[in-house]
């Protein structure tokens, strides 16, 4: 377990815990300690990351010091903080003592790695409790910036929650599992979570949504969460997430080689979720709604079948030509409740298509819009997350791939430009005077060992953060 708590006091002569600070010796507790230590802060440190005993001169058995200069460089700050994330037991850090130049985001991303660097994902390991240490990460400072590291916190762990979900196989987290859990955030103020289930969304006629759920004896679940940071009203912004559980490809089923990994098509559910959940814990000044049309896609005796003909809730008729191309279905639906709950801003985020893996493999998001500025702002905020998108086109010639001669559209376009006809067919359920981002995380939610990387988290969040 890896936790972090602020520390109200500190007295050098007495502290226990391992102390870790950055040799800026112009503050009088830095200077201090180097005194003790005969000047070796100022003088002798050379590394990044440097770790000295200090031979009962004072209490803690150990000093870390981060080198001042190399602080300063950020192209050495990651591996700074995977040194102090990799320490052991009760750790003290000096928070006044990182006061460089962007101090505050410095402590925002130390507190973070010191979480993610840590995560691993071993509920179904058997335990072995001689290797299960705890580690404490103890802030004490006497400026303002805790709650820099208390943000850092919570940017990690909900990136680790996120893990978790996606991570998490079928046979454990399914549809309702998804529901229930979504359902727990309304232990946190101003959050109140809707589940509805499959007699609802038939009532809704979410025929698109509920045509992919056909071929499975799970029921689908649509949530719809809803946090209200703002005392007065005004019109959320939703956040929409596939949540295919799992996806077999159904009739058109995926190859044996491709089947593994795909409990990560939830990764966008799983952001959407742990995102609400870091704006609730933030108490954020937001009204925000994240909503998913939670499913897995099956093969069974009423699963649907290419060539049928599905009826979303808008009223559009839709030409299955793939069944595998699920997961703009569940969205179709969803983009267009989010809109009926007042959304005139929808970000829509999907682990959507291959396509998007061979264009942008997994250094960028693809991201899709029918608004270039609403695409601005939040592309600032990605840059400042470094969770990088790359604008992709939607165009009329997109659109025109998707028509059917037997509906009003079809729910792939071809074999090229996979991924801007699938943003296509969605903004299809995007109605006049709503802005809408789509971003395809098909090859940024995992890694080459279809491990979650907890992607879209932090942005969702520093979003609203204002």
């Amino acid at each position: 377990m890896v936790d972090i708590h602020e520390q109200k006091t500190l007295d050098i002569n007495t502290e226990p815990k391992d102390i870790v600070l950055v040799n800026n010796t112009k503050l009088d507790l830095v200077n201090n300690i180097n005194n003790l230590f005969d000047g070796y802060l100022k003088e002798g440190v050379e590394k990044p990351f440097t770790t000295i005993h200090t031979f009962g001169k004072i209490p803690a058995k150990q000093l870390h010091i981060v080198n001042k200069k190399d602080l300063k460089d950020e192209s050495k700050r990651q591996d700074i903080y995977k040194k102090i994330a990799a320490l052991e037991g009760e750790v003290c850090v000096l928070i006044d003592t990182f006061e460089v130049e962007d101090y505050r985001t410095i402590v925002e991303e130390l507190s973070e790695t010191i979480l993610t660097a840590n995560y691993s994902f071993d509920r179904f390991k058997t335990k072995d409790d001689d290797k299960a240490k705890d580690k404490n990460f103890h802030y004490y400072g006497e400026t303002e910036i805790y709650e820099n590291v208390l943000k850092g916190y919570v940017y990690g762990e909900m990136s680790n929650k996120c893990k978790d979900l996606v991570n998490t196989p079928y046979n454990y987290l399914n549809a309702v599992d998804l529901a229930n859990y979504a359902k727990e955030l309304e232990r946190y103020d101003g959050i109140q979570v809707t589940i509805y289930d499959k007699a609802q969304i038939e009532a809704m006629n979410m025929g698109s949504y509920l045509g992919v759920n056909k071929g499975s004896k799970d029921e689908p679940r649509l949530i719809h969460i809803a946090y209200q940071g703002k005392k007065k009203f005004e019109k959320p912004v939703a956040l929409v997430g596939k949540g295919v559980m799992y996806d077999t490809g159904g009739y058109s089923i995926k190859p044996s080689t491709g089947m593994p990994g795909m409990k990560v098509d939830m990764a966008g559910a799983a952001a959407v979720i742990s995102a609400l959940e870091a704006i609730a814990k933030l108490k954020l000044k937001a009204n925000v709604i994240g909503i998913v049309a939670a499913t897995d896609n099956r093969i069974g005796d009423e699963a649907i079948v290419p060539d049928d003909i599905l009826t979303a809730a808008n009223g559009k008729t839709i030409e299955i030509v793939s069944t595998d191309a699920e997961g703009r279905l569940t969205l179709a639906d969803a983009v267009w409740f989010a809109q009926q709950q007042g959304a005139k801003k929808v970000i829509d985020v999907a682990t959507l298509t291959g396509s998007m893996v061979r264009s942008l493999g997994d250094q960028y998001t693809g991201a899709f819009t029918n608004d270039e500025g609403f695409l601005k702002e939040f592309q600032k905020v990605s840059e400042k997350t470094k969770e990088a998108i790359w604008h992709m086109p939607i165009n009329k010639g997109y659109h025109k791939l998707l028509k059917s001669k037997v509906a009003d559209i079809k729910n792939t376009g071809g074999p090229l430009a996979g991924a801007s006809t699938a943003a296509a067919f969605i903004e299809n359920f995007i109605e006049d005077g709503t802005k809408w981002i789509h971003l395809d995380i098909a090859g940024t939610a995992s890694t080459k060992n279809n491990e979650a990387t907890g992607v879209m988290v932090k942005t969702f969040t520093e979003l609203f953060y204002k």
